[in-house]
């Protein structure tokens, strides 16, 4: 014979105890009614009960305080978690149920209450089937996921959208933007990354509860149903996750954590400072700190990944975006700008402008503090400083080569925005003339350059002859008429460029480019520096900026099979940049 279930009931009000006494006895439980914290307190000290129901208001000790003392009694006597439903007739405010929450408390019963509805909640915290208990260990995924609710009856959304917490073979935590009832039924379409294929699955809502700081609510699902070519897609989702470094994991949740807070304090300073000149001196004075500290896990973090295999790498990348896209990547211009790559590749000439027009101490892009200081942050890091670095100099060698003789050639390969020539122009420094050539394989990118240089006067750029050329850098190792085009250039360079290809094709370009070079003419290639790189769990794990950093021995390599160079060089920069400058001078 089953043993019967022992409920304790909590309640000032006489009235209710005992309906609630009688009618619970009917159905065969075992039920104790007492009507104060204290009577309670006694009760769970001295017996275990299987269920307690407890009211919020009451007179000397309220319900949540009450609640609260019996989980510190049984943790003292080491007791199992016994399972609470609140009931009550008071709302009781943000503050009460979030107190509840943190007990673990998810269910709430209003006064007057339909006795049906009363029993059904009753059962299901009392009864649930053990199939429905959670025997897989749980990860911490975050992918996106589309609810559609199969309850008919249902009084809510049909599909709504929301994202998971936790992920295990038989179930599911996840946030959604809408509250469901406790055992509905659901279709659920989980989209991961794209390095899995999208899934679908049937489970049953356990439980579910508000968080009140975002306004959205956390539910935990069981899986009912689930077609086996994606339970292969969810095994391997699982199992990919057991690769993920331990250390990695508590850096990462360290950081979100960190994040998350950075972005209430700005949130919360905004809302109480509406003028935006008092938001910009707040982030001044706060930015440093924030700024070391992020320096200092980008550090500890690609310590850990660096050396990973391919497939290693990519499963941390997918935990470390899942975790901190939200707070990174989505509210942020600059950063979604770079991941979401709307001209095919992170660093095109809009990012360059990001770089340049938001690099410094004072320049903020953003609709909120939060956005602005990390938008500061992106442009700041060594990488963007570099970028500042390399077009000052740009203008130099430019200018240098200008005075080297009456009439100038220059070719800039993937020129991007051009902004060392726009701001020589602005500057009257070019005052000899210059035949200039824009070779850009994006269009978008020449048609801003043409742009901005026709804004200028005209004055100020009388001595320049400009030319814009569509074309992919292949075209210059196979297109004949394209290199008799180019031919007799003083000064090429490409910035840019090489941190995309291979070794091979890096080789071959520096050796077709350097043919079209004038007698005493300059090849200056750019290429990210392996020895100075820093802040690559941003830009690269992060962002997926994925640049071909390089050893001055590797740039050396590409010049081995060219004839009659003169002198082979690294320039440096005055102050240490995350880029190496190689520059071949033809005889």
């Amino acid at each position: 014979m089953a043993k019967r279930k022992r409920i304790l009931v909590i309640d000032d009000d006489y009235l209710v105890i005992r309906s609630v006494e009688r009618y619970l006895k009917s159905y065969g439980y075992n039920v104790e009614a007492v009507q104060s914290g204290k009577e309670a307190l006694e009760k769970a000290e001295k017996s275990d009960f299987d269920l307690i129901i407890s009211d919020i208001r009451m007179p000397q000790m309220d319900g949540i305080e009450t609640l609260k003392r019996i989980r510190e009694s049984s943790l003292r006597y080491n007791k199992e978690k016994t399972p609470i439903i609140i009931i009550t007739g008071y709302a009781g405010g943000d503050e009460v149920y979030k107190k509840a929450g943190e007990l673990g408390i998810v269910e709430c019963i209003y006064k007057p209450f339909e006795l049906d509805e009363f029993m059904k909640v009753i059962r299901e915290t009392l009864e649930l089937p053990p199939r429905y208990k959670r025997i897989y260990p749980r990860a911490e995924i975050g992918f996106p996921v589309e609810v559609i609710v199969k309850d008919p009856q249902a009084v809510i959304t049909k599909k709504i959208s929301g994202k998971t917490v936790d992920l295990s073979e038989d179930g599911i935590g996840l946030i959604l933007e809408s509250l469901l009832p406790t055992f509905s039924v659901v279709n659920l379409t989980i989209n991961p990354s794209p390095r899995y294929n999208p899934f679908q699955v049937e489970a049953v809502i356990l439980w579910s509860k508000p968080i009140f700081k975002d306004g959205c609510f956390r539910c935990g699902l069981h899986f009912l149903k689930i077609e086996s070519h994606h339970l292969i897609t969810l095994r391997e989702i699982l199992s990919d996750y057991k690769l993920l470094d331990e250390q990695f994991i508590l850096l990462t949740k360290e950081m979100e954590k960190f994040l998350q807070e950075v972005k209430e304090d700005f949130d919360e300073f905004d809302r109480l400072n509406k003028d935006e000149q008092i938001q910009i001196e707040f982030i001044q004075t706060t930015k440093k700190e924030i700024f070391a500290k992020l320096d200092d896990y980008f550090a500890k973090t690609w310590q850990i990944v660096k050396d990973f295999e391919r497939d290693k790498y990519i499963v941390h990348q997918n935990y470390y975006q899942q975790k901190l896209h939200p707070l990174l990547e989505e509210p942020i211009e600059i950063n979604r700008h770079i991941y979401r790559k709307p001209l095919g590749y992170p660093g095109d000439y809009i990012m360059m402008n990001y770089i340049y027009d938001y690099n410094g101490n004072h320049n903020y892009l953003g609709n909120s503090s939060y956005e602005k200081v990390i938008n500061n942050y992106t442009c700041n890091i060594p990488i963007s400083c570099s970028n500042i670095k390399r077009k000052e100099f740009l203008k130099e060698k430019i200018i240098e080569t200008l005075s080297r003789k009456d009439k100038v050639e220059i070719l800039s390969i993937g020129s991007g925005p051009a902004r060392e020539l726009v701001e020589l122009l602005k500057e009257k420094r070019i005052n000899k003339a210059l035949s200039f050539k824009c070779l850009d394989f994006e269009k978008r990118a020449l048609d801003y350059v043409a742009t901005e240089i026709n804004k200028i006067e005209d004055e100020k750029r009388r001595f320049l002859s400009i030319e814009y050329i569509c074309r992919d850098i292949t075209c210059i190792i196979r297109d004949k008429k394209l290199k008799e085009k180019l031919e007799g250039q003083d000064l090429i360079y490409a910035f840019g460029i090489f941190d995309y290809l291979s070794e091979r094709m890096a080789a071959r370009l520096t050796k077709e480019l350097y043919q079209l070079l004038d007698k005493g003419g300059r090849l200056i290639i750019c290429n990210a520096s392996l020895e100075n790189s820093s802040h690559r769990a941003y830009y690269e794990l992060l962002g997926e900026w994925n640049m071909v950093h390089r050893t001055k021995e590797e740039m050396l390599h590409w010049t081995e099979s060219i004839e009659d160079i003169r002198r082979v060089r690294f320039d440096e920069v005055t102050d240490r940049t995350n880029y190496l400058f190689l520059v071949i001078e033809k005889s």
